[in-house]
């Protein structure tokens, strides 16, 4: 079955399947053992706050967030910035009470193996983790695009429809339909992202 999208961005039923299927590998992932930032490593999502909301809307973190004056400790302050997650956010993934979360890892003792040092641990590992394979969240992103590969894109006019069809190299039943080139290749590009996504979620 051909997968198709129609004219100007607006999703099919088709394109909603994609991402759907991707919500779910989200959704399995978490519900596996994975953290929101892990899940986001995987993918290559620099941000983990969409992983967050997916979550959230498929019932798997609580929405409803309480106002804490519990920041976390500052040297967590730029790390958290750049996965685009509050303190309360982070702590509401793993279901640690702020509080006692920001209490256990601002101690400088680092040889506690509390459950909240050790999710610290894997989320940000070039500041809590200890010993050989510790890799920060830059470093394995650099690793992680220099290992990708690109996808080769091409969209032809049909004559018959007096539309743009967009296609993916390798993905056979995907078909992208619209009156402008520059919306079917952005829907391309959107989707095989999301297709690759799938895929990475799957090694884990």
């Amino acid at each position: 079955m051909t997968r198709t999208c129609g004219d100007n961005g607006v999703e099919t039923a088709a394109v909603r399947r994609i991402e759907q299927e991707y919500e779910i590998r989200i959704g399995q992932a978490f519900s596996s053992g994975h953290s929101v930032v892990e899940i986001s490593r995987v993918i290559g999502c620099k941000r983990a706050l969409p992983v967050y909301r997916i979550l959230q809307r498929k019932g798997l973190i609580n929405r409803s967030l309480k106002r804490t004056r519990f920041r976390g400790p500052a040297h967590l302050h730029n790390a958290l910035k750049r996965t685009g997650l509050s303190f309360s956010q982070w702590c509401n993934a793993w279901r640690f009470d702020p509080r006692n979360a920001e209490e256990e890892l601002s101690r400088i003792d680092n040889l506690s193996s509390s459950g909240i040092r050790l999710a610290a641990g894997r989320d940000f590992p070039n500041l809590y983790a200890k010993g050989k394979g510790a890799i920060d969240l830059e470093e394995w992103e650099r690793e992680l695009s220099s290992s990708t590969s690109g996808c080769s894109y091409r969209i032809d006019w049909d004559p018959r429809l007096e539309k743009f069809l967009g296609t993916i190299t390798g993905v056979e039943s995907l078909t992208i339909v619209g009156k402008h080139p520059s919306v079917v290749m952005m829907d391309l590009v959107r989707v095989a992202w999301l297709l690759k996504a799938i895929d990475l979620l799957n090694t884990i």
